[in-house]
């Protein structure tokens, strides 16, 4: 025969919380929350709008540019790995335009790159 376990009594209370006293209660109604804050981040004053790229690189290029960027990470460099990035490409699209169009812009692309194995290979 296996015995039943007595039900649980409650625990006397005090009655009161001793945290009123410090923190006493505000029976009026609380301000509506604070609407959440928009998904795409807004750009800060004085600084351009930047847009999301995900690119692939080499195992050995990935890591020596984390490298990099942990040891410059701290004054008076500051480096980003998106810094680093972005001056790279900038130095490669001024190299680029110097070469293929006199040192003009490229003309401007609104159509989405179109993906796959590239032309030649």
């Amino acid at each position: 025969m296996t015995k039943k376990k007595p039900a649980r009594r409650p625990r006397p209370s005090i009655g009161v919380n001793p945290l009123d006293v410090l923190l006493p209660r505000d029976e009026t109604p609380r301000a509506a929350p604070r609407a959440p804050r928009p998904a795409a981040p807004t750009p800060r004053q004085g600084r351009p709008a930047k847009v999301k790229v995900t690119v692939l690189l080499p195992p050995d290029l990935a890591d020596a540019a984390r490298a990099a960027v942990v040891a410059l990470a701290g004054p008076p460099e500051r480096l980003t790995l998106a810094r680093l990035a972005e001056n790279a490409v900038r130095r490669e699209l001024e190299r680029l335009q110097k070469a293929h169009t006199g040192g003009k812009p490229f003309p401007r692309v609104t159509a989405p790159l179109v993906g796959g194995r590239p032309i030649g290979s």
